[in-house]
């Protein structure tokens, strides 16, 4: 019986999405996972011990590399702080990290020398492959990795997730601004951001003038809280990917699309290539099935059907769902 994969293995042609995590402590991706066959991981993590402890699971098509990644190759100052995951090549500013993420995470614990590589020297040094997909959580750094990946590296890239912070959280940090020049300048398209939100510390109190004065104590919807940082999506442009003609590029992008959720870039990515006769009509076709597969159910009013119209039409009607777009600064949300 085919699967769900079978559509996108048959374009790959025994060819995988090269994917590079930078920053991988915690394991990869949860929504990579379900692609894993079609999906091969370099996972970098400069300590040691936490690389070894997600290598020893042995999962397929992961690769562990207890390394890390800088501007430059040779040794680097680590700056440690009581929570590894924050841990930085750059210094962290205590007032900030106070401020927006309390002691008992962002307090400066000590500082290592670790030896790093340029992006460029891991792939020679490794004798890894070209990437097609980058995701970088660095606390900082992603924009020196970035710069560091020598212009013949770029070749195979197609999307990069990146973190990036809005409030420099650590000194002298570049921020998602100059991500984002750089990024445009390569060519890469901003496809998504998903916010990082914070409510001020005090000491290592979260929420403390919430919990103070109003006595809330977790997060509100209807309680605005600061932008501090958050994660990037780019993308090359689709266009440019179908212009090259290249069937497994192409199958490799409507992939990332999948990983992503982005169900409607994808058909539309079939419906092109389809027209570019990259793929042929039942290719075309395979692919758009494994997409719906895929695709959430729409509920009875987003249905396209006559019982959707009507649903719809007596929702109007009974004035059910009426404000459709609610203050977003008081609710946090699109009613649709």
């Amino acid at each position: 019986m085919e699967t769900q994969k079978d559509a996108l293995a048959r374009l790959l042609g025994g060819d995988s999405l090269k994917c590079v995590d930078v920053g991988a402590r915690g394991g990869i991706q949860r929504h990579w996972l379900p692609f894993a066959g079609l999906v091969s991981v370099d996972a970098i993590e400069p300590d040691p011990a936490a690389c070894a402890a997600q290598a020893g699971a042995g999962r397929p098509g992961e690769h562990w590399f207890p390394v890390g990644l800088g501007a430059r190759t040779g040794p680097g100052t680590l700056y440690v702080l009581n929570k590894p995951s924050g841990s930085s090549l750059y210094p962290p500013d205590p007032g900030l990290m106070e401020t927006y993420s309390g002691i008992g995470y962002g307090t400066l614990k000590t500082t290592i020398e670790v030896p790093l590589l340029t992006f460029s020297d891991f792939i020679r040094e490794h004798g890894r492959p070209l990437p097609n997909l980058v995701k970088l959580d660095t606390q900082g750094s992603e924009l020196d990795i970035l710069r560091a990946l020598e212009p013949a590296h770029w070749a195979d890239l197609l999307a990069i997730q990146t973190e990036a912070e809005i409030v420099p959280l650590y000194r002298g940090q570049p921020l998602l601004f100059d991500l984002h020049a750089f990024l445009a300048e390569k060519g890469f398209l901003l496809y998504d951001f998903l916010p990082v939100r914070h409510y001020r510390f005090k000491g290592d109190r979260d929420h403390y003038y919430l919990r103070k004065y109003l006595g809330i104590g977790r997060n509100r919807r209807d309680i605005s809280a600061r932008l501090v940082a958050g994660d990037a999506f780019y993308v090359r442009p689709p266009e440019e990917v179908l212009r090259r003609g290249r069937p497994a590029e192409v199958a490799k992008l409507l992939l990332v699309f999948l990983l992503y959720r982005f169900l409607d870039e994808a058909l539309w990515l079939s419906e092109e290539a389809e027209k570019a006769g990259i793929f042929n009509a039942a290719e075309a076709a395979a692919l758009r099935t494994t997409i719906r597969e895929l695709a959430p159910r729409p509920t009875l009013r987003q249905r396209t059907d006559w019982l959707g119209r009507l649903s719809r039409k007596l929702a109007k009607r009974l004035g059910i769902g009426q404000a459709r777009k609610p203050d977003y600064w008081l609710e946090r949300k699109w009613d649709f």
